[in-house]
């Protein structure tokens, strides 16, 4: 069986205090056209989210399994759907299991194997060289590509896997989170009223998770600004820092807070929290940081950088309480 196990030496990439770098796989399914020929489609995923590669393993049938789940395998000793990743993005592929590889995940404290046709290599490049998709193709709220990578001659599309995994396990996904039924978010009339006076920026290149994050922010009472990625954030912190200078104007007047993403095109959110940390009118503002990617050593870095708390995506049900301690007290 081919093994590759490329999580440690990801993990290092984010740690590396400034680089604004990452690593990704880049792999392949080949899809069968109408006349029968085959045309490579190039994707991406974040070495940092991939636990190995592997060959097909062994499965087992799943009762009343999701659409498009192959059936289950034990990877390392834990329970590990088989996802048919071609069948879910609409691509038809050959049927030739046996030649095909496994991607194993491993973010969101959740465990998925998705089926490819090949690994060709890792990819070592800036976040400044990383696209996001243009308003056009990410108005639908269906999209699944986070970001694009222009790469010998090749467009590589990033997959937004966390959005792949909620459809596949909607029990486990975010959607299901509702502030007026947890009784741990404070709904009174007057401490509503308190957040409608407070501004937060929501950055993440996941228009399906930018939506989850603000809608839930807005469901308590805050007002919600957006930016799909890192560079677009801190060009509206720059636009708030000029206006607060020119009109003489506090920026607390305008901005109050940041919720923000880890990887990210233009600029990961590392760097992001960095560059503000840098910037005096924004020294002291609340930065949490809500990623997937949110390890033990990821969190120490965030903090190391300047971000007030980390929240693991997943954990969208401490959100509201956590950015009231931070814009509250």
């Amino acid at each position: 069986m081919m093994k590759q196990t490329p999580g440690t030496n990801a993990s290092n990439i984010l740690l590396e205090s400034g680089t604004n770098e990452l690593e990704i796989i880049e792999f392949h399914l080949n899809k069968v056209q109408r006349d029968g020929s085959v045309k490579t489609c190039y994707y991406g995923i974040n070495v940092a989210k991939v636990r190995e590669v592997i060959r097909v393993p062994e499965t087992t049938d799943y009762p009343r399994a999701q659409p498009h789940m192959i059936g289950v395998f034990s990877s390392r000793e834990t329970l590990t759907p088989l996802v048919d990743l071609a069948g879910w993005l609409g691509v038809p592929t050959q049927g030739d299991v046996d030649q095909k590889f496994v991607i194993v995940t491993d973010f969101n404290n959740m465990t998925n194997g998705f089926l490819i046709d090949s690994v060709c290599r890792i990819h070592r490049i800036s976040w400044s060289k990383v696209e996001s998709p243009s308003q056009f193709l990410e108005a639908s709220e269906h999209d699944c590509v986070v970001a694009v990578v222009r790469q010998e001659g090749k467009l590589i599309m990033i997959l937004d896997f966390e959005r792949i995994v909620a459809d596949i396990n909607p029990e486990l996904s975010m959607e299901k989170y509702d502030a007026s039924n947890d009784r741990k978010v404070d709904l009174a009339t007057d401490q509503v009223t308190q957040r409608q006076a407070k501004t937060i920026m929501v950055v993440d290149d996941s228009a399906f998770i930018r939506s989850l994050i603000e809608n839930t922010l807005r469901s308590a009472g805050y007002n919600v600004i957006t930016a799909r990625d890192g560079g677009e954030a801190y060009e509206k912190f720059m636009e708030f820092d000029a206006i607060s200078h020119t009109e003489n104007m506090p920026i607390s007047e305008m901005i109050h807070g940041l919720v923000t993403d880890v990887e990210m095109p233009k600029m990961d959110g590392m760097h992001l929290v960095k560059r503000l940390r840098a910037t005096p009118s924004y020294s002291e503002m609340p930065i949490i940081m809500f990623s997937s990617l949110m390890s033990d050593d990821n969190r120490a870095k965030a903090l190391t950088l300047g971000a007030n708390d980390t929240i693991t995506k997943p954990e969208i049900g401490r959100l509201i309480s956590m950015v009231d301690q931070y814009i509250f007290t």
